[in-house]
């Protein structure tokens, strides 16, 4: 029997007894170890941590959320990782506060609004007993319809009045569709949740977003959550053309409130208009955006975030201090 010992972003530790042949996280579930997941397949990212000592098997021949870069800095998806020895991990996420455990939820809409041309605020009364952090997903199945959606929260954990998401309307998609034609206050919604682990790093003196489109939703959430002593805060936000833009008065609020952020943002298409500067979120980053002490969160389509990866890496950011997002974008 080998141990996997965590180790998480606040600094608590957890070790897991691992057997020969078993993965890391198949270890965890058996014992009910504070271990996020989503999928156990290699598909979704949830279960991702940083190895930093130790033998580590890493099965890479079926689907990864990593990427061969990231596979040779340390990092495992513990559903494809099994030991050949003790190993300590680091964790993306604090222990404390822990999020109340995946479940399904009955709740029902509060509020849409259209932000955007293309993007719509929707509101859900928040379940009893729902708590999350920043950063995390739920599975969203609208009402009549048997399939799921996922959707970051962009609401803040403390908001004890909703749960707010981010969607994007594709003509036609499951969730996107009903959001933009016919949800309505009241209408009846499943939620499946809290999941995912993409959080805030409670040590970085500074946090560099690169955010596009509805990804802003996880940033946002984090965002709001944020104390005014966490750190300098850069927020480089990039969408497809003006009429696309979104939040930016509140995104400029927020950075005046904390008093020590930038908010930066870009238009690909077209006139960018008074707010915005032709480009993409990437784009807006700068040499000096790249620091010793700061963490990196890259939310929004894989492109971007593939993008965003090259670039910081290029300016001298260490991959371990690189999170993203990594399930694909829902309609």
């Amino acid at each position: 029997m080998y141990a996997a010992h965590f180790t998480f972003s606040d600094g608590r530790v957890t070790s897991v007894p691992v057997a020969p042949g078993q993965t890391v996280l198949e270890a965890a579930m058996q014992i009910d170890a504070p271990i996020r997941y989503d999928c156990a397949s290699g598909e979704c990212g949830a279960c991702i941590a940083q190895l930093t000592s130790g033998e580590a098997e890493f099965d890479a021949a079926g689907p990864s959320p990593i990427s061969a870069a990231e596979a040779a800095s340390g990092l495992r998806p513990t559903c494809q990782t099994r030991l050949n020895g003790d190993a300590a991990f680091d964790l993306p996420y604090a222990l404390e506060p822990q999020p109340s455990a995946p479940a399904r939820h009955s709740t029902r809409v509060k509020e849409v609004e259209r932000l955007s041309q293309s993007v719509y605020r929707l509101s859900l009364e928040r379940p009893e007993g729902f708590s999350f952090q920043s950063g995390q997903y739920v599975r969203l199945r609208p009402p009549g319809k048997s399939g799921a959606r996922i959707y970051s929260i962009a609401s803040a954990p403390a908001d004890d009045s909703q749960l707010e998401f981010l969607i994007r309307h594709v003509p036609g998609g499951l969730a996107s569709e009903w959001v933009a034609t016919a949800a309505g206050p009241g209408d009846a919604v499943k939620i499946q949740g809290p999941l995912g682990a993409f959080a805030g790093d409670p040590r970085a003196n500074r946090h560099v977003f690169v955010v596009g489109g509805t990804g802003l939703a996880p940033a946002l959430s984090m965002l709001r959550d944020m104390a005014p002593g966490a750190g300098e805060v850069v927020v480089c936000f990039g969408v497809t053309s003006a009429l696309d833009l979104f939040h930016v008065a509140e995104l400029q609020a927020l950075a005046a409130a904390h008093g020590r952020a930038q908010t930066r943002f870009a238009v690909f298409i077209g006139e960018p208009g008074p707010d915005a500067s032709p480009g993409t979120a990437v784009s807006l980053l700068k040499a000096d955006d790249v620091a010793a002490g700061s963490a990196y969160y890259l939310c929004g389509p894989p492109a971007m975030v593939e993008a965003a990866r090259t670039t910081l890496a290029v300016l001298g950011a260490p991959l371990s201090a690189i999170r993203a997002e990594r399930y694909l974008p829902s309609a």
